[in-house]
């Protein structure tokens, strides 16, 4: 019986480890989208997306593919750009084939005027080399002026 706890013991650990370490690597992917904003890098901004990336824009028809992040990141990091995330909500599934992140967007973009927050909501799943976003839906909040 002893035995048996143990092992019990070894096998929880192990799968609470697992679910640490997909919160950790999670956490790492919001790191580098911030690096590679704060960067102005929109190469490496777009290669945290899937190939087949749902696009989900505030106001316009879903898109699929990576034109949408495409469009978007090389228009803020080519005007300097200041983009940041925050993890409000982080959500894996017990099989750790999907998760969610949903959290507090900022952006400013000095010569267009632009000083902006929102919400994002991610759907990711993990890769070889990590976790990579299939969906990105985000909306930007209505200014207190208006």
């Amino acid at each position: 019986m002893r035995m048996m706890t143990t092992v019990a013991a070894v096998l929880l650990s192990a799968g609470i480890a697992v679910a640490d370490d997909a919160t950790t690597s999670l956490n790492t992917l919001n790191d580098q989208f911030n690096a590679f904003a704060a960067n102005h890098d929109a190469a490496g901004l777009v290669s945290l997306y899937s190939e087949d990336t749902l696009w989900i824009e505030q106001g316009k028809p879903v898109r699929q593919g990576l034109e949408g992040p495409r469009d978007l990141f090389e228009f803020v990091t080519a005007n300097k750009g200041d983009v940041t995330h925050t993890i409000d909500h982080l959500y894996v599934s017990d099989d750790e084939t999907l998760a969610v992140m949903i959290g507090f967007v900022e952006a400013k973009i000095e010569t267009v005027g632009m000083d902006a927050t929102g919400t994002y909501l991610f759907v990711l799943r993990p890769e070889d080399d990590g976790w990579e976003i299939v969906t990105d839906m985000w909306h930007q909040h209505v200014s207190e002026d208006n």
